[in-house]
């Protein structure tokens, strides 16, 4: 599937899933993580080659978003704010939720829209955030 130049890749998309067998969510984050940067810096280094592996790679990536326990979790804590408080600045949810790391929120949030869940919209140097009517 991978060309030798991007054997990188595939070892950070076989470790992802390797966490992501043995239930351990956190490390198989990060490695899904860097599965998906990997393949970018690839395409961008081969001027746009991998892009369709890039494609693969990010949807690979939300689907772990999905069972991801951590996503599940904080999903049930922060969409009913932004459903009381439409338009909710994302800078402002991070001092809403000081016991969530800025970078799991930031994860969160752009899945959460990703999956149809919630709306971002650019704002300056944030996002106002919208509930998605169902």
């Amino acid at each position: 599937m991978f060309p030798d130049r991007t054997r990188e890749i595939k070892v950070h998309r076989e470790t992802a899933y390797s966490f992501l067998k043995q239930g351990e969510f956190d490390r198989a984050r990060q490695s899904f993580f860097s599965y998906v940067e990997s393949v970018r810096q690839q395409s961008i280094n081969t001027g746009g080659d991998l892009e369709k592996e890039l494609a693969h790679a990010q949807k690979e990536y939300s689907e772990f978003a999905r069972q991801d326990p951590f996503y599940i979790r904080t999903c049930e804590t922060i969409l009913p704010k932004i459903a009381e408080q439409p338009g909710v600045l994302q800078t402002d949810l991070y001092k809403l939720f000081p016991d969530i790391e800025k970078e799991g929120l930031r994860y969160v949030l752009y899945f959460a829209a990703d999956h149809g869940r919630i709306k971002r919209e650019k704002k300056g140097r944030s996002y106002a955030l919208f509930p998605v009517d169902k």
